[in-house]
């Protein structure tokens, strides 16, 4: 598949999850939580950590391997309550936040297993880039990409399958192979539309600030411009959950989302051979 074909796939994943959203808007309240709470989270137990790094420098290394682990767990619970409920969604019924949340608690020690393999693998990305050779950059670029291939559908397996700590990233390795790994550069298009709002917000900031150029037109671009990036971040957020909610349910239920109807998932299950296929099936049998 070309590059504009993985383009324009990645274009109406990202449309369909638009849909999605528009009609279940109370969806963006779990990246907005998980936003808020991973705020609240680093100041009150990474500031003081910043603070004393001067006189404790051996400390910052095991601060930042906290944070790591603190923010990726409430990325992760708050996803996993996501998925639950468009899942909900695909399935025809209305979406609970209280439910959403319940199911992801339900879940929490894989979710804190999944946080703590990523937090070890961030922190050893991070100390590839901080060697400054080119070698180890690239090293970090094929190991960072590598860990989210691998791990694109993680949050997926844990809160439909139950999966062991093992399982739950060959699980979800096998899953991207036979389904969004044929098409992995589609990934691009979903970002499309938090990209249209960042840069139509900081646009109208701009000109706000430009023609208007008053102490409170400035402060009103400002305001402005964050809250285009706010906004973008939420509904990326969103529209990233929504389509890989979609992906994973086709590729194990076989169920095909409303919204979704325009979207032909059959062109991500095309492979080169016969063996591609019938891995896909056995998958579909497995479930």
């Amino acid at each position: 598949m070309g590059l504009f074909s993985r383009l324009k796939m990645g274009f109406l994943l990202s449309f369909a999850s638009l849909r999605v959203l528009r009609s279940h808007p109370k969806l963006l309240v779990y990246p907005l939580l998980s936003g808020l709470a991973s705020i609240v989270f680093i100041v009150a137990l990474f500031g003081p950590l910043l603070l004393a790094s001067s006189a404790l420098g051996g400390l910052e290394a095991a601060g930042l391997f906290v944070v790591y682990l603190g923010t990726t767990f409430i990325a992760a619970l708050f996803n996993a309550a996501l998925v639950h409920s468009v899942r909900t969604v695909f399935h025809g019924e209305q979406p609970s936040i209280r439910a959403g949340l319940e199911a992801a608690l339900g879940h929490t020690k894989a979710l804190l297993v999944w946080a703590l393999a990523s937090a070890i693998v961030g922190i050893v990305i991070q100390s590839l880039e901080s060697r400054g050779g080119v070698g180890a950059q690239i090293a970090a670029v094929v190991f960072s990409v590598g860990w989210t291939v691998a791990t694109f559908f993680v949050v997926p397996v844990i809160v439909f399958e139950d999966a062991s700590p093992r399982s739950m990233f060959t699980r979800s390795a096998s899953i991207f192979k036979d389904t969004w790994g044929e098409t992995a550069g589609a990934n691009v298009g979903l970002n499309v539309i938090p990209a249209l709002i960042a840069i139509a917000g900081i646009a109208l900031a701009v000109v706000v600030g430009v023609v208007i150029p008053t102490a409170a037109s400035i402060v009103t671009a400002v305001v402005i411009a964050i809250g285009a990036v706010v906004a973008a971040v939420l509904v990326g957020g969103v529209i990233t959950g929504v389509a890989k909610t979609a992906l994973y349910v086709y590729a194990t239920e076989s169920i095909e989302p409303e919204a979704f109807r325009s979207f032909d998932f059959e062109s991500l299950f095309e492979a080169d051979d016969s063996s591609q296929t019938q891995s896909l099936g056995g998958i579909r049998r497995g479930i």
